[in-house]
């Protein structure tokens, strides 16, 4: 009732005519001599709170949690995270359960993809159990699985992985005996997997440029469109990874990776060889497509950034980001990371724009997993690949040797944040993979809050 009657007070002063100028003026309600815009704030600061600004509910956050634990005895080497959310809540974590050691398929045998889900959060993990079953005998594409990418559909629910596969290694594939390539679906949130070969489906896309003898699906997070839908699925994006001369590519799905397809035609290039490596996308909130590579040159150290452009179907400049103060910068480190880009509010003044969030180890090697976030306020801040270059602030989310992370958003504005930690592993080789679920605000020391 006190409020109530503060801000009618304060509203009729506002709305009474102004006198003389001998005697105090109606409607400065601040007192500062005249009547502006800072009387109104006065008035909406009653009515709304102290802060005068609606602020978004808190964000749960929960503790680091071991959700795979690697053990070198038996050998379970645990790599590459991957996290995704259900349709009714829960969440889904993957990893490689890599038996002989910590190597990739080539340089290992009988890798499989293994899953895990929490109903509370991430607070407390279900037993693992099979989504792709590599059975180590180094004859065909059924030896091992490994390096998923992820994605939730966000209508069905349907849940797809694309991944490496065979016996054949990276830098070791031809087009004759390429490093293969596999698909895993499940239609009853992760219970059941249903898995197959595609390798001459997805090399096929690059049947006309023979260079492209390796590839494979950088893992993480799949992007899906929030405004492209073809039939019954919106669209989808991933990163590939090819050889040397190539660099990244980017190919997307309308059917939800049943047939895929090149975004600026098989010929396209969207980093200047031989940088590009191991990349991930986004969509822009204009519906731009967002590039993000790891170099294959650690002394270029950072992330390389291209955008793909609709209307003008094609990449743009490969940008730099390697600025020690405001790049994403990673000292003598080449690896992966995950991108995300968020709806927030700016808590200083109520401000709704979007958060560009890149996940990266920062060095010196792979240690002190960090998060780089950058506000993307308005379109001038994200029509070049050179406006990624600049404006970015880390986040260390852990001091430990630590390599390979990823992240989502979940529905109630948290960061759901997957990576690989050595923990209380003595080697580096022996990565935990740890699970974190981070609020903006901690990301980003209260400047900024999620818009639900």
């Amino acid at each position: 009732m006190k409020k109530f009657l503060l801000t009618s007070a304060l509203l009729l002063a506002a709305l009474m005519p102004l006198e003389a100028s001998a005697r105090p003026l109606y409607g400065d309600v601040n007192c500062d001599g005249e009547v502006n815009i800072a009387d109104v704030n006065a008035v909406v600061r009653v009515i709304l709170g102290d802060s005068g600004i609606p602020q978004p509910p808190d964000e749960p956050e929960t503790e680091a949690v071991t959700v795979f634990d690697t053990k070198t005895n038996p050998r379970h080497y645990y790599r590459i995270p991957a996290i995704v959310q259900l349709h009714d809540g829960r969440l889904l974590a993957i990893g490689d359960d890599r038996h002989r050691n910590d190597s990739d398929i080539g340089s290992n045998s009988g890798i499989d993809i293994l899953g895990k889900t929490s109903e509370d959060g991430g607070k407390t993990w279900s037993a693992s159990f099979m989504i792709a079953d590599g059975d180590g005998l180094r004859t065909d594409f059924n030896d091992s699985h490994g390096d998923a990418a992820a994605v939730v559909d966000r209508e069905t629910g349907q849940l797809l992985i694309m991944c490496a596969s065979g016996y054949k290694g990276f830098l070791a594939s031809t087009l004759q005996d390429p490093l293969c390539v596999g698909r895993y679906m499940s239609e009853d949130g992760g219970a059941t997997w249903t898995g197959s070969e595609v390798t001459s489906d997805i090399y096929g896309i690059f049947a006309d440029y023979p260079e492209v003898n390796a590839l494979f699906f950088s893992s993480g997070r799949i992007c899906q469109s929030s405004r492209i839908k073809r039939g019954d699925y919106y669209r989808i994006y991933s990163a590939v990874d090819g050889p040397m001369g190539v660099g990244c590519l980017v190919v997307y799905s309308d059917d939800f990776g049943q047939t895929w397809h090149a975004l600026g035609g098989p010929g396209a290039r969207p980093t200047v060889a031989p940088y590009g490596d191991e990349a991930k996308v986004e969509e822009l909130p204009d519906g731009k497509v967002l590039l993000s590579c790891r170099s294959k040159q650690t002394a270029t150290s950072g992330r390389l950034f291209n955008i793909y452009d609709y209307i003008t179907g094609t990449w743009g400049e490969m940008a730099v980001s390697n600025d020690p103060e405001s790049g994403t910068y990673s000292e003598d480190c080449s690896c992966n990371g995950e991108l995300l880009i968020v709806p927030v509010i700016r808590t200083s003044d109520g401000q709704q724009m979007h958060l560009a969030l890149q996940s990266v180890p920062r060095g010196k090697g792979r240690q002190r997993v960090s998060i780089y976030y950058k506000p993307l306020i308005d379109a001038s801040d994200y029509d070049e690949p050179s406006d990624f270059s600049r404006g970015w602030t880390c986040y260390q989310v852990t001091g430990n040797y630590s390599a390979y992370s990823s992240m989502t958003a979940l529905n109630d504005g948290s960061i759901a944040f997957f990576h690989e930690d050595c923990n209380d592993n003595p080697s580096t080789s022996a990565y935990d993979l740890i699970f974190q679920k981070l609020s903006i605000r901690t990301i980003t020391g209260g400047q900024y809050a999620p818009l639900k």
